[in-house]
């Protein structure tokens, strides 16, 4: 069994600007995503924008899941020939 030292050196030893890049490239794939979602949503994509701040992004999720949502009600009115 290897020393626990030597295992957290093993994955502590990338250059910090490796580390900055991962965590860079993850950020703006939780934004795109979100974009999108909110896109499909009938909503601004840029909505997409703050959810990779703690906490803020789960509040805009619960307020605009359970919000009215603007593409549904538009199938709405065209159904009801509005």
């Amino acid at each position: 069994m290897p020393f626990w030292g030597s295992l957290v050196a093993m994955l502590g030893g990338d250059p910090i600007w490796v580390t900055y890049g991962i965590v860079s490239v993850l950020i703006a794939y939780t934004m795109c995503i979100f974009g999108v979602v909110f896109g499909k949503m009938g909503r601004s994509p840029l909505w997409g924008l703050p959810f990779p701040l703690p906490f803020l992004g789960i509040a805009m999720l619960w307020t605009f899941g359970l919000g009215r949502w603007p593409q549904v009600e538009g199938d709405e009115a065209m159904e009801s020939g509005l």
